[in-house]
């Protein structure tokens, strides 16, 4: 015991003395100007020392999709840095500063995109200063100019500084409206400047730190001199409620629509119902993130486009009459309606102010209200706004869906649309077909959640959680909100019923919208587009409100764009079916033996199978018509897809990750991407996804048991998603032979 103690006083003895020494050390450094290890004056060097501050900035936050999929992260790149005091110290022969600013003007000047006058100008006329960069051109250099840059013989004087960039592997195509981008400042840290980036940008910025040292005058520090580091604290992760194989499906759509439909303008969404999760949002024109200027930033559409929504806005009329219980489809006048007023307020009857056209002045004699939205009539709203919901009725349900108001979804910048309810007769009438009173894509989604789900209406958002990826520790969750109840559950489900028809009826405004492989419901749109006091004669807002399956409402799809005017703008729309069909196969939607038609879809939650034996959990889902893919050899039950009380829909596929190291993979032919993506992540193989689309290859064969380190490679190719299962089918017998 004795021992040991002696031992310890002689380690804390030995400690003090290092101490001193350090101590000691600084005090010759600072003022006697001496470095005492290595008895070097350091009179010239400390007769000039200065302490200098530099910033850490710290990571920006990765932004992912929903699956877990990159849509912006920090790349690497250089700034560079020109040397100019002729007295920094040099390593041997080599020159430290720039000595001929000509040559470095002349060879810099294609690498940098720049002029090598103006480069010449900046050194020549900063002489006397220690260092200096080269303006935006000379920041942000990819490690391809930073070796072209090094590799110049007879160039002094250059050295580089690491910096990041935002990089956004989908460029313009995956909604930067939403998304936003993220710039360098002056001082080269990145700033969140539109979208989600600026509306986040405190989360993803995290904290930097900082660097402070004292230096001689050349730059260099020596040992014992004053270094205090604190180091940068990383951004937090951000993950969209967007998927970007669905978003792919969307842009397809809206380039096909370009060309199909002459547009000059579109924008659309898909949103999924029950959640109000914001699934895709695309629009025409756009930007690419990584190549912009301010000029480039185009107006988000879909939230601050404030335009008259046109006869999508029908269903608001009808789900009132019916959820007042004064709907019968009782048969109704379809013939022009004329109008007077009582005490400045619409009323029926024949009178002076004017009359109401249907479209292209159909006229069908008496017919029932439901037809009256199957063909769209504006007759039809115009007979429910007098005779049965009345005036005060009518704008209690505008305010009920909350449309011409923000909606406020997760720092989305959009405008309220403008109503004109109430100011006069006509106003009253053409607000109830939408005409005169505008409103955005944004208040439209939210308000048919509603219609298409069970009475609630859910705010739609983008933001599915906020992760820190220092300690893996979900900060935020976003989560289904309930804005109001503007209908009951009855009335959706009879507006359902309706919206069906106006898909499935041969004389259906809505018929050319229907899908192949899942049963749609849905109203479309045509507006006019006021100019200058007047509406356009040459141009329209073509629109559709779609959701699907009618069995079980999951998703909806909004479509507008503006297009030369025509009476068969609804004709001739392959692009939206194909999309609707796309969707249906990406999330799996189940489909009969023949692949044509929907099977009725059952919601569950999904159990807690954690820890549970393989055998057992396989019991509990057996009820449930899910197809259980267990990944390993294993007995127990270590991991799942879905989590525990997600909703899980029959026919989709369930992953059980089990406690055996011997991972046998299945025959990914036919799967989506978004099912490979879920075996990925909780698998954790090493998987290389090539393209879009359905798996029709994979460079390992199936049932073949791999090594966890071995590249997967699954090939992925577009199909026709109006004939599906038949090319699959195909895919599969080339597989075979």
């Amino acid at each position: 015991m004795k021992r040991s103690d002696d031992r310890l006083r002689f380690l804390y003895g030995l400690m003090i003395i290092a101490a001193l020494a350090v101590i000691i050390n600084i005090g010759f450094v600072t003022i006697g100007k001496v470095h005492l290890r290595s008895n070097t004056s350091l009179d010239n060097y400390v007769s000039s020392v200065s302490y200098v501050d530099e910033d850490i900035f710290a990571s920006r936050g990765v932004i992912y999709d929903c699956q877990g999929t990159v849509i912006a992260q920090d790349v690497q790149t250089y700034d560079i840095i020109c040397y100019l005091d002729p007295e920094r110290l040099s390593s041997g022969d080599q020159i430290a500063y720039v000595d001929n600013p000509s040559y470095a003007a002349e060879v810099l000047a294609p690498i940098l995109n720049m002029e090598s006058k103006d480069i010449y100008d900046i050194l020549v006329s900063n002489t006397g200063l220690y260092q200096i960069e080269l303006g935006a051109n000379g920041r942000n250099l990819t490690k391809e100019q930073r070796d072209q840059i090094k590799a110049i013989e007879g160039l002094n004087g250059i050295d580089f500084r690491n910096s990041y960039e935002r990089y956004y592997p989908y460029g313009s195509s995956f909604c930067p409206q939403l998304v936003g981008f993220a710039k360098s400042d002056n001082s080269g840290k990145l700033i969140g400047r539109l979208g989600v980036e600026e509306y986040l940008d405190d989360e993803l910025s995290g904290t930097d730190g900082f660097h402070s040292y004292q230096t001689d005058k050349n730059g260099y520090t020596l040992p014992g001199m004053y270094d205090k580091t604190i180091e940068a604290v990383n951004g937090y992760d951000v993950y969209l409620t967007l998927d970007v194989s669905i978003q792919e499906a969307l842009n397809t759509a809206i380039e096909t629509t370009l060309e199909y439909k002459e547009a000059s303008r579109v924008w659309a969404s898909v949103v999924e119902i029950k959640t109000g999760k914001i699934l895709a949002w695309g629009q025409y024109p756009t930007f690419d993130p990584n190549n912009i200027t301010t000029d480039d930033v185009q107006v988000n559409f879909g939230a601050q486009l404030a335009y008259e929504p046109g006869s999508v806005m029908k269903s608001i009329i009808y789900s009132a009459a019916m959820d007042m219980g004064v709907y019968d489809n009782a048969y109704f006048d379809s013939s022009p309606y004329c109008y007077t007023a009582s005490t400045g307020r619409t009323y029926g009857g024949y009178g002076q102010l004017g009359c109401i056209n249907n479209v292209d002045n159909k006229d069908w004699g008496m017919i029932p209200l439901d037809y009256g939205l199957i063909y769209s009539s504006n007759v039809a709203t115009a007979t429910l706004l007098s005779q049965y919901v009345g005036i005060d009725g009518y704008e209690n349900y505008l305010h009920r869906y909350h449309l011409y108001e923000k909606v406020n979804s997760d720092g989305i910048s959009e405008v309220t649309g403008l109503t004109n309810y109430g100011n006069s007769p006509v106003d009253d009438i053409t607000a109830t077909y939408g005409q005169g009173s505008s409103t955005t894509m944004l208040q439209l989604l939210q308000a048919y959640t509603a219609i298409f789900g069970d009475g609630e209406m859910i705010k739609p958002y983008i933001i599915d959680k906020i992760v820190d990826p220092n300690t893996d520790t979900v900060v935020y969750k976003g989560s289904r909100k309930v804005v109001d109840n503007p209908i009951s559950a009855d009335c959706a489900k009879q507006m359902q019923d309706l919206l069906r028809r106006v898909v499935s009826d041969p004389e259906g405004t809505c018929r050319h919208y229907k899908a192949k492989n899942v049963e749609v419901m849905g109203k479309t749109g045509t507006s006019e587009i006021p100019m200058g006091g007047e509406y356009s004669e040459d141009e329209n807002i073509i629109s559709c409100m779609l959701g699907f399956p009618y069995e079980d409402p999951q998703y909806m799809v909004y479509f507008a764009y503006v297009t030369p005017t025509t009476l068969y703008h609804n004709y001739d729309i392959k692009p939206i079916p194909d999309l609707i069909d796309r969707i249906a196969l990406l999330e799996n939607i189940s489909f009969d033996e023949n692949g044509n038609s929907l099977k009725y879809i059952e919601e569950f939650d999904m159990p807690k199978l954690l820890s549970k034996r393989i055998d057992e959990a396989e019991k509990i889902l057996e009820d449930m018509d899910l197809e259980v893919i267990v990944i390993g050899d294993g007995s127990n039950v270590t991991g799942q897809y879905p989590e525990q009380s997600s909703k899980v829909y029959s026919g989709h596929k369930v992953f059980l990750l089990s406690d055996g190291k011997n991972i046998t993979i299945p025959d990914f032919t036919g799967w989506s991407r978004k099912e490979v993506i879920n075996y990925w992540n909780l698998s954790k193989l090493s998987i290389v996804m090539d393209g879009f689309g359905v798996a029709y290859s994979q460079s390992i064969a199936p049932y073949s048991t791999v090594d966890p380190s071995v590249n997967i490679t699954i090939s992925f190719r577009e199909i026709n998603y109006s004939e599906p299962s038949e090319q699959i089918a195909e895919i599969q017998e080339e597989n075979d032979e």
